[in-house]
């Protein structure tokens, strides 16, 4: 009996400690889970700071584009008028003539979203701003893209167009040199009428095209900033 009552002694002494062990495994597991959750998060957050500042800067630059196609379409309006009225061109206009030279081609600041999709797009743990940043930057920003491209697409000929309705340089009567004069008959020359419609309709279609778009974008920063809000 004596041998029996220190073997169950023993059993139960035996029985705790693996108990023990287990639970502390366990503990250990637990807890390693917590920290790998707090580097996702971490790593999550990060990620998303740093898409939601690119899309800040895609969203600034675009505003300027809007402002600079706003200048565009009043220097074209301006033009119009100006041929309309058989207005005869003189040096003073110049500075205006050349703002017709505004425009240029977009950019987007696709890395930091490239990035997290190149380590995993499922680390970012919520469904729906994850759906929400594969739309946008794989389907909505690439089809804005190709319409914007197409818009801009007679930015260059336009410029190179203005520039070779310049006079051909030749000698005053003091023998100087005079280079990229402006002729008189500009404004009637039908290259240039032909010119400013092209203009026009470069700058009015972009415009609408980057309005249309800028509201995706605005809408995509505030979830971005909800996500992160949650995480925090």
């Amino acid at each position: 009996m004596l041998t029996e009552n220190k073997f169950s002694k023993y059993l139960l002494y035996a029985i705790g400690a693996i108990v023990l062990v287990v639970i502390g495994i366990l503990i250990a597991l637990q807890i390693s889970n917590l920290n790998q959750e707090k580097k996702d998060r971490n790593y999550e957050v990060k990620m998303l700071s740093e898409i939601e500042k690119g899309l800040r800067l895609d969203l600034s630059n675009l505003n300027d584009h809007i402002e600079e196609y706003t200048t565009l379409e009043n220097t074209v309006d301006h033009f119009t008028n100006l041929t309309n009225d058989q207005v005869i061109f003189d040096d003073s206009m110049a500075p205006e003539l050349w703002k017709l030279n505004l425009g240029s081609y977009l950019q987007f600041n696709r890395g930091p979203y490239d990035a997290l999709k190149s380590s995993g797009i499922d680390r970012v743990s919520d469904d729906s701003i994850r759906n929400h940043l594969i739309n946008f930057f794989d389907f909505k920003l690439l089809k804005f893209q190709s319409k914007i491209d197409h818009t801009t697409r007679r930015y260059r000929a336009n410029v190179d167009l203005l520039l070779s309705l310049r006079e051909d340089s030749f000698l005053d009567k003091d023998n100087n040199w005079v280079v990229n004069r402006i002729p008189d008959d500009i404004l009637q020359n039908p290259k240039f009428v032909w010119l400013l419609t092209d203009i026009d309709w470069r700058a009015n279609s972009s415009k609408a095209s980057i309005e249309e778009f800028t509201p995706e974008i605005e809408a995509l920063i505030k979830s971005i900033n909800k996500e992160i809000g949650n995480n925090l």
